[in-house]
């Protein structure tokens, strides 16, 4: 649905701006049990469980940003947002059938309706940290509605994190 300024209209979001930790039964009970009426939801959570239990069964420590239509009142979203973030020594030290995972999300083949993206996330004073200029992330750009006026909420996914966000390494 487009306004009548030309940009993409944005409905009502359903979490106050900000990240929100949240476990997928939570995202159920927000974003698919309220909405008995769409034949859209159910299936488009299940495409983000199996989205999130692929990197779970990978191993892939990261978190998982849910945004989009999907965490607003719109009755049937076409998809679900998703941006997949990773510390560098995460990236870094990925395996071959991991980086596989990535490179098919980044290429965008890798789960129907489900539009997702992988970044790392470099700190400043990294090397690789924002090579080409200034430039917000792509993740970055979460939480905002289309026209910038204003925030939204991000619904964060842990994987491989204790439920206070310390990460589990081998």
């Amino acid at each position: 649905m487009r306004s009548m300024a030309g940009t993409k209209f944005d409905y009502a979001p359903l979490l106050a701006p900000g990240r929100h930790y949240r476990h997928l039964t939570e995202i159920e009970d927000l974003c698919v049990k309220p909405f008995l009426n769409s034949e859209v939801r159910p299936n488009l959570f299940a495409r983000l469980c199996t989205f999130v239990q692929t990197i779970k069964s990978a191993a892939i420590c990261c978190e998982i940003l849910v945004n989009g239509s999907f965490l607003t009142v719109k009755n049937d979203p076409s998809d679900v947002d998703v941006a997949l973030l990773m510390d560098p020594d995460v990236a870094e030290s990925l395996n071959a059938d991991q980086e596989a995972i990535i490179d098919a999300i980044n290429d965008n083949i890798f789960i129907d309706k489900v539009d997702a993206f992988a970044e790392t996330l470099f700190p400043i004073g990294h090397a690789s940290f924002r090579l080409d200029g200034n430039e917000r992330l792509w993740s970055e750009q979460y939480g905002s509605e289309h026209n910038g006026v204003y925030l939204k909420g991000i619904a964060v996914l842990r994987v491989g994190e204790t439920d206070v966000g310390l990460r589990i390494r081998r």
